[in-house]
């Protein structure tokens, strides 16, 4: 993860954009929106072993429902590549996760954020 941060500091950086992590803390955040969505997962997913895999799939979901946006109106060959390292990134995990899900309900992954469609295609990949 630290990884993905400094590659898109380092975009930050190069197009002189302010870093919005800047001065925070590990679980602090400038947007109000993501805030609550970290509180609210962080909870959840103390609940059990099970409940903390499926934060695990909510945030790689939602990552890569929100890296496509950010890729849909990208235009810089850079960026695009940092925004598709991330969502590789993503599937990975989200793999990791169903995989861990599955071995422990005996059940496989059920989306919670993007489409079945889409996660179908991100397992079986």
């Amino acid at each position: 993860e630290q990884q993905h941060m400094d590659a898109i500091l380092s975009l930050l950086n190069l197009y002189k954009l302010p870093d919005p992590a800047a001065g925070k803390l590990v679980g602090e955040f400038a947007n109000t929106e993501l805030q609550a969505l970290y509180d609210a997962l962080i909870a959840r997913g103390k609940q059990s072993a099970l409940a903390a895999l499926l934060v695990g799939g909510v945030i790689e979901e939602t990552d890569i429902e929100d890296i496509n946006a950010a890729m849909a109106t990208s235009r810089l060959s850079n960026i695009d590549q940092v925004y598709q390292n991330l969502l590789n990134g993503s599937y990975n995990h989200l793999r990791a996760f169903a995989r861990n899900i599955q071995s422990l309900t005996g059940l496989p992954y059920v989306a919670q954020v993007v489409s079945q469609e889409i996660v179908d295609s991100i397992l079986a990949g």
